[in-house]
């Protein structure tokens, strides 16, 4: 395969005709990392790639069109046009285009010491993520180094994108663990039917702070906790009036309302009659 190679203003260009393109900026100095490479791959069928766990890059990609597979250890992540990726540094991992529908893509390798601890801290682990948005990051950074402007300025922009990357791998992150939180959430709600269940208790079985919990739950499901839980209490009420002798007092108990009367009040207050009010005519 043919390479060309020029350079200009402390900047590396390499260009594989039909397959790759790649700028190239040293950093040191008043840069915040060692490297980075800027390229853009356009597709073919053979395109693929390993790494070990000695590379001290962190890998960011986007995909414009076809499609790639990335695996890690056991891990399988299949990639599509409109998602972006990013690969840790100092984890092993191959990803190659599928051979049917070869990949076009954006890329950023960026090699600087503080972005493990970095994306440590927010939780971030080698993985895809749907984020079209980030397109444009990508293309500035690729116009960017393209451009006349120095090196320090063009340095400082390539950290700006990475950063902006990472942020939106963030959000996307939060809001896939938002949800599975959201449904643990709710999975301790429902196995307290009948009992009792603080905030204080809830927090500190799912090491999220109550805060936290009334958030993501309001998020996901539109209501606090303690409204999620005393309507399927008194859903249940109304099966249990309608479907056992059981007495008013003895369904507050079975529901863990310890006060029959404050039990009558909120049922009548939340359906509309009293308890066995509803039992004789059901609405």
């Amino acid at each position: 395969m043919r390479k060309n190679t020029e350079a200009k203003n402390n900047k590396q260009y390499l260009r594989y005709p039909d397959r790759e393109e790649m700028r190239i900026i040293v950093g040191g100095g008043d840069a915040p990392f060692q490297n980075a490479v800027v390229g853009i791959t356009y597709p073919f069928p053979d395109y693929s790639i390993t790494r070990t766990e000695a590379s001290k890059t962190t890998v960011f990609e986007y995909v414009l069109e076809g499609e790639g597979d990335i695996f890690v250890g056991e891990r399988h992540l299949h990639v599509t046009a409109g998602q972006m990726y990013i690969l840790r540094a100092n984890e092993a991992h191959t990803y190659r285009a599928s051979s049917s529908s070869p990949w076009k893509k954006l890329w950023i390798n960026y090699t600087a010491e503080y972005v493990s601890p970095y994306l440590d801290a927010l939780g971030i682990e080698t993985s895809s993520f749907d984020c079209p948005q980030a397109k444009k990051y990508f293309e500035e950074a690729i116009r960017m180094i393209d451009s006349d402007g120095a090196r320090r300025e063009i340095c400082r922009h390539i950290a700006d994108t990475v950063h902006s990357v990472i942020d939106l791998a963030h959000t996307a992150t939060r809001g896939v663990r938002e949800v599975s939180d959201g449904f643990r959430i709710r999975e301790e709600l429902d196995a307290s039917l009948y009992s009792k269940l603080s905030l204080d208790e809830l927090a500190s079985r799912l090491h999220i702070s109550k805060s936290n919990i009334i958030r993501i739950f309001k998020k996901n499901y539109g209501v606090t906790p303690y409204e999620y839980l005393l309507g399927e209490k008194l859903e249940t009420a109304k099966l249990l009036l309608l479907n056992t002798r059981l007495s008013v007092t003895e369904i507050a108990e079975r529901l863990a309302i310890s006060d029959a009367h404050y039990f009558s009040t909120l049922f009548s207050k939340r359906v509309g009659m009293r308890p066995l009010a509803y039992r004789r005519h059901p609405k």
